[in-house]
């Protein structure tokens, strides 16, 4: 997914489940503080704990509704 396909789909202030690895389960409660923005090799957007931006990819929607 692409910023612009992130940004339309999930507005700044969105909840989402960060895990680095998917691999390993469970994860840590993360909020989108910016825009996605697409790098040479990936799509990051920035959240609000540790590693404050991440890859769309490492992000799961946590179904609940950004005010």
């Amino acid at each position: 997914m692409n910023a612009k396909q992130f940004n339309q789909r999930y507005p700044v202030g969105s909840h989402f489940i960060y895990q680095s690895c998917s691999a390993l389960r469970g994860g840590v409660p993360v909020r989108t503080l910016d825009v996605a923005r697409d790098l040479m090799s990936s799509t990051v957007v920035e959240i609000n704990v540790q590693p404050y931006y991440a890859n769309v990819t490492s992000l799961t929607p946590a179904g609940i509704k950004a005010d």
